[in-house]
């Protein structure tokens, strides 16, 4: 059966209609929106049903990016970087649906990756996968998303959490340096504060006053490409350590799940500036881990291309 999937980010909002075919699912009628065109979720999903060019489905998931609170009606979700509030029973009021479930965004991705093809992801630590093992998955966008997948008695289960709020680990004496310089602004400085485009801000800010140089105003985007250009010296720095902290932080998420099924890395910033993994010691930030280095050396790590997995698992969310 066809489905409404949402997957609500703290920038944009995609809506599609997943309808299922032998391999999976095909997604149609995808439109992704910018969310700060909406006073909140239920206007954003008026505006994409009213542009749909066939019959609208009477099932839907919404994966949206902040904690769930489960409520008698399915479910709350107040999304931490934008100011929505999405309520299951509601939404399914307000729009008629027979059967609305409310999920968070990194748990829909999680459920997508038993799904993924080959060509859903690149591979960054090409060692065998663990059959059965724990799974996790983290990514940096506008916050950072972080959930893990086990598997138990022939399903697969979905471990969601707020690690974006987790504190910042530091492995060197640069990183303590940032870190303190980080501290003047937020105490603790948690990873979300580095590990997302506003925590790129702040890092190129600190990497600028760790040089004894004038940061200049300039919004993410601008940090990756005069970064990835060459062109600016503490721009590029920046990108090396924001890559640095995230290969810690993907190995703490891999040694929390016990992740010998793999660690994916997801979210918006990744795909763009990946071309500097080589460059940086983000796989060595992510197997230094005292005394299960050794461990971690058989945990495989993947780096998932730009797509719309969090809507396929949204629709795998329906199927139970």
């Amino acid at each position: 059966m066809t489905s409404i999937v949402a997957d609500i980010g703290g920038t944009n909002a995609r809506f599609a209609i997943a309808k299922p075919v032998a391999e999976g699912y095909q997604l149609e009628e995808l439109k992704v929106v910018d969310c700060q065109r909406f006073e909140g979720f239920d206007a954003a999903l008026q505006h994409w049903l009213e542009g749909l060019q066939q019959p609208r489905p009477e099932k839907a998931c919404i994966a949206a990016a902040g904690p769930l609170e489960m409520t008698p009606g399915g479910g709350r979700v107040y999304m931490t970087n934008l100011g929505w509030n999405i309520d299951a029973a509601e939404l399914a009021q307000s729009f008629n649906f027979s059967h609305l479930e409310l999920i968070n965004d990194f748990a829909a991705l999680a459920q997508s990756l038993p799904r993924l093809a080959a060509t859903d992801y690149q591979v960054l630590r090409d060692v065998s996968r663990v059959e059965g093992a724990p799974m996790a998955v983290l990514g940096p966008g506008t916050g950072l998303g972080v959930a893990g997948l086990a598997e138990a008695d022939g399903r697969y289960h979905v471990l969601a959490g707020e690690g974006g709020h987790a504190n910042l680990t530091v492995s060197t004496e640069r990183e303590l340096q940032l870190l303190q310089i980080l501290m003047k602004s937020r105490t603790p400085v948690f990873n979300e504060w580095v590990l997302s485009g506003n925590g790129l801000v702040n890092l190129y800010r600190a990497v600028c006053e760790l040089n004894g140089k004038i940061a200049e105003d300039l919004m993410p985007p601008d940090i990756s490409a005069r970064g990835l250009g060459g062109s600016d010296a503490q721009c590029r720095e920046t990108l090396i350590d924001f890559l640095n902290f995230l290969g810690s932080a993907a190995g703490d998420a891999a040694l929390y799940l016990g992740a010998r099924g793999g660690v994916f890395l997801g979210g918006g910033i990744l795909p763009r500036i990946a071309e500097l993994l080589p460059e940086s010691e983000f796989e060595q930030r992510f197997l230094i881990k005292g005394r299960v280095a050794q461990w971690m050396e058989a945990v495989p790590v993947y780096a998932l291309n730009a797509g719309y997995q969090a809507l396929i698992g949204a629709a795998v969310q329906l199927e139970g």
